[in-house]
């Protein structure tokens, strides 16, 4: 049986994102790029028949592959710093 993780564009119902499973909200996350690194991660562990489905500004629906567009601003990594050089 297949399965398919469900990201939307925009937060429902307040400023949290839902990781969805069947239509049934499994997660919730304060961004779409963590909600989107939880649907990696479920479908890495469960393996076989598993899908991500990431929902694009034009209301679409699309799978997600490595040539999805990074998040606008991408959350700083713990005990890394990068600096500037010029």
């Amino acid at each position: 049986m297949s399965r398919i993780y469900e990201i939307p564009y925009q937060p429902d119902d307040g400023p949290s994102w839902p990781l969805r499973v069947e239509g049934e909200v499994v997660s919730r996350f304060d961004s779409r790029f963590e909600a989107l690194r939880s649907a990696v991660n479920r479908a890495a562990a469960e393996g076989g028949d598993v899908s991500i489905g990431i929902e694009g500004a034009d209301g679409v629906w699309r799978p997600f592959g490595s040539d999805a567009k990074r998040p606008a601003r991408v959350p700083p990594m713990p005990g890394r710093r990068l600096s500037v050089v010029r």
